[in-house]
C-alpha cells in the first residue's frame, strides 16, 4: 500500500512538470509570433515632419507611439517633410526588437529599399533652393571721415613740503598750460592736487585742494576762464623705490592735469 502511494505521488509530480514545460513552450512560441508591444519616440532633425506608421498618419514629430508586434515583422515608418528642400524618408524596421527612440534626418537622401540590388543606385537630384524673398539694394557710398588726433603732454607742478604756494620754478610750465587753454577754447581742465604720505588724511585732503586751487587761480590770472577748470584735492600718494622701502616724497607733492574736450 505504501509503494502504491509513492508511485502515485511521482506520477502526479511528472504530470505537473510536463504541464509547466508545455506552458513555457507555448509562451516562447507566442513571443516569436510577436505578442508584445513597445513604445517608440520618433524625432526629426533639423525640422519637424509628418510621421506615418504603416501608411497611417500618427502626428507631427516628435511623437510617441506604441508599436505592437503581431503577424507582420516589418514596420514601415515614413517621415514626410512640411518644409521645402527636404526629402521624404521611408524607413523599414524589422521587429523584434522595437527601438525605444528613433531620430530621422530630413536633409538626407532617402534610402531606396525597393531598388534592385544588382542595379546601380543613382541618388535623386537635389532640387535647387527655393527663393523666398529677393531684394535688390542700390549701391551706398559712405564718405570716409578722417579725424586728426592731437597729443598734449601736460607738465606736473611740484611743491615744497607742507606748502601750496607755487614756486617760481614752476611758472614757465603753468604759462604753457595757460597758452594751450587760450588757443583751444573748446578744452576743459581738471586740476588734481597730491601730497606725500605724511600727516593725517584730513590734513592732506585740505592741503592738496589748496594746491589745486592755487594752480587754478594762477591760470585764471593768465586769462583762462574759471568755468573751464575744476580743482580737486586727492590726498596722499606715494611712490615706492625698487627696494620697496623708501618713499619718493618730492614726487608725491604735486599737481597733475586732465585735459578734456567736454565738461560734464
Amino acid at each position: 500500500m505504501g509503494h502504491l502511494k509513492l508511485s502515485s505521488f511521482f506520477m502526479a509530480l511528472i504530470i505537473i512538470m510536463l504541464g509547466a514545460c508545455s506552458k513555457n513552450k507555448h509562451a516562447i512560441l507566442n513571443e516569436e509570433i510577436g505578442m508584445f508591444s513597445q513604445s517608440i519616440k520618433i524625432s526629426t532633425l533639423p525640422t519637424k515632419a509628418t510621421i506615418y506608421i504603416n501608411e497611417r498618419e500618427i502626428g507631427t514629430s516628435p511623437v510617441n507611439y506604441k508599436i505592437s508586434h503581431e503577424d507582420s515583422r516589418m514596420i514601415n515608418i515614413k517621415a514626410i517633410p512640411i518644409y521645402p528642400n527636404q526629402y521624404t524618408q521611408n524607413i523599414f524596421v524589422m521587429v523584434p526588437p522595437i527601438p525605444k527612440t528613433m531620430t530621422i534626418y530630413m536633409n538626407h537622401y532617402p534610402e531606396d529599399y525597393d531598388r534592385s540590388k544588382e542595379s546601380e543606385f543613382i541618388p535623386p537630384k537635389k532640387p535647387d533652393p527655393e527663393i523666398i524673398i529677393q531684394t535688390k539694394i542700390d549701391t551706398i557710398y559712405i564718405e570716409k571721415e578722417v579725424k586728426e588726433i592731437l597729443t598734449y603732454n601736460l607738465p606736473a607742478i611740484f611743491f615744497d613740503t607742507d606748502e601750496y604756494d607755487i614756486e617760481a620754478t614752476e611758472f614757465e610750465k603753468l604759462e604753457q598750460v595757460a597758452d594751450l587753454m587760450q588757443s583751444n577754447t573748446g578744452f576743459f581742465l581738471d586740476i588734481y592736487g597730491f601730497a606725500d604720505h605724511r600727516a593725517s588724511e584730513r590734513y592732506n585732503l585740505s592741503l592738496t585742494l589748496n594746491r589745486a586751487k592755487a594752480v587754478k587761480d594762477f591760470l585764471i590770472a593768465k586769462g583762462v576762464a574759471e568755468h573751464r577748470m575744476k580743482a580737486y584735492g586727492h590726498g596722499k600718494v606715494s611712490k615706492v623705490s625698487s627696494e620697496g622701502i623708501d618713499m619718493d616724497l618730492q614726487q608725491s607733492r604735486k599737481v597733475l592735469f586732465l585735459l578734456k574736450t567736454a565738461q560734464p
